[in-house]
């Protein structure tokens, strides 16, 4: 008697408490999903967007001097600046946009993005703006490397 007593117990408690410890382990799994997805799509977004960044800067740096003298083949100079210009402001608020200013690396990336906006936006093309341009850009880039692998390997955790 004793035996079926606690079976049916047993039993109750698997029928009752069974769907509840399913539905939690559910919502824990579609909670991981959703944040490893969330993660991976901005690791994927900085990396775009980082590299537009320096694109347009590697390109102003490039063209703008040639613009400037007349020695670049361009039908509308003003227009081509105009362009490069806001290639650079663009590409610089998408990505002030996704960076944390809590985190060391970030920050970095920040501060060397806003210098080189400085300059961009001043127009200045001296050698000493061309030397603080250079430094900056090797900055962000290896501060993304850094960050991308940080990320990365956050996400490689994560599936351990």
């Amino acid at each position: 008697m004793e035996v079926q007593i606690i079976s049916l117990i047993i039993a109750l408690l698997a029928v009752i408490v069974g769907p509840f410890a399913v539905n939690w382990q559910n919502k824990k799994n579609h909670e991981f999903q959703f944040r490893t997805l969330v993660q991976e799509r901005w690791v994927e977004k900085l990396e775009k967007d980082a590299y537009a960044f320096l694109n347009s800067i590697l390109e102003w740096i490039e063209k703008y001097r040639g613009i400037m003298d007349g020695s670049a083949n361009v039908d509308n100079p003003n227009k081509e600046i105009d362009r490069m210009f806001n290639a650079v402001n663009s590409s610089f608020i998408k990505l002030n946009l996704l960076l944390d200013s809590s985190k060391p690396a970030q920050i970095d990336i920040l501060v060397n993005m806003i210098r080189i906006k400085d300059i961009v936006n001043k127009k200045l093309f001296d050698e000493e703006s061309i030397l603080m341009l250079r430094e900056s850009y090797d900055i962000i880039v290896d501060r993304v490397k850094t960050v991308l692998q940080i990320e990365r390997s956050k996400m490689t955790k994560i599936f351990k």
